[in-house]
């Protein structure tokens, strides 16, 4: 296996790093097994709250166009390549994902941040949905997630012009948490990751499965939160820290 894509793992935060500087961390169907791997084996161990995706002056420039025209994915149903391995292990992943961007965030760049809790970027961050200018259509689930976090009109925009954006907009489009200096994004990213990492697992687990849950009529999730609600307040782990409260 190669290092292009790297993994470390501390105090209940993995952190995951795109090394392809070169190329603009421009990702291949190797570096996407690679992520799947990572995301199925040990994003969902027992001992990490909190994933961390980072990179380092350009978060991604998107496919690698010479591998993707070398090995594009299948288009029959049921088929599998890299690319959609790695989809469905981040859609899925059980913890918070917090994503460090910096330069280059394009394509898939861009919409992986829409399975992430949490995202921190740059002013130089330039965000881009090129699919349209490359005769595709979106991807990863943009073309449902995006018009949740815009709305229709603001992601009409982005998916059918596909035209570059800044930190700025993406902040007023609710696409990132918080724009950071680049000196500073590190920072900003592990503090949050700090606070994720002390918290418990199963009540993170839990509320982010909540939370990403497809809609539903409010009294059937309010019946659901009810029933996870009571079984967490029961458990040792809110005992201790209820009473630890009362303490104070």
């Amino acid at each position: 296996m190669s290092d292009l894509i790297q993994s470390h793992y501390a105090d209940g935060i993995l952190s995951v790093n795109f090394n392809r500087p070169e190329k603009k961390n421009a990702l291949t169907s190797e570096m996407y097994a690679q992520l799947a791997d990572i995301f199925d084996h040990q994003a969902t161990q027992d001992n990490v709250n909190v994933v961390v995706l980072r990179a380092g002056q350009d978060f991604t420039a998107g496919n690698d166009l010479d591998d993707f025209l070398a090995r594009p994915p299948a288009a029959e149903e049921g088929a599998t390549a890299p690319v959609w391995e790695f989809m469905r292990a981040l859609s899925t992943c059980p913890v918070p994902v917090i994503a460090a961007v910096d330069g280059f965030a394009v394509g898939i760049g861009t919409t992986l941040l829409l399975h992430c809790e949490f995202v921190y970027s740059t002013p130089s961050t330039v965000f881009m949905l090129p699919f349209i200018n490359l005769a595709a259509v979106p991807e990863f689930g943009s073309s449902m997630l995006l018009p949740m976090h815009t709305g229709y009109v603001k992601a009409a925009e982005m998916l059918l012009l596909g035209d570059r954006f800044d930190s700025e907009t993406a902040l007023q489009y609710n696409l990132i948490n918080q724009i950071c200096s680049s000196e500073n994004l590190m920072a900003c990213a592990m503090a949050t990751a700090a606070k994720l990492a002390g918290k418990s697992r199963e009540a993170l687990v839990q509320s982010k499965a909540l939370m990403r849950r497809d809609i539903e009529p409010l009294a059937e999730r309010i019946a659901l939160e009810s029933k996870a609600f009571a079984k967490r307040v029961a458990s040792p782990e809110a005992k201790a820290a209820i009473s630890a409260i009362m303490k104070r």
